[in-house]
């Protein structure tokens, strides 16, 4: 009865613990590596678009 509860809070943790990291990771994708990446984004857009 006892190895049930272990074993379910085991898995609830590792699917938290994996899930956080895919998180990390989706989130490191939306933020330029370096400044120098930043400014050539900035250089791209047009001024008259606005």
């Amino acid at each position: 009865m006892v190895i049930e509860y272990v074993l379910f809070f085991y898995m609830l943790g590792l699917g938290l613990f994996a899930y956080i990291f895919y998180e990390m990771d989706e989130k490191s994708k939306d933020v330029p590596r370096t400044k120098i990446e930043h400014n050539k984004e900035q250089w791209k857009h047009d001024p008259k678009e606005k």
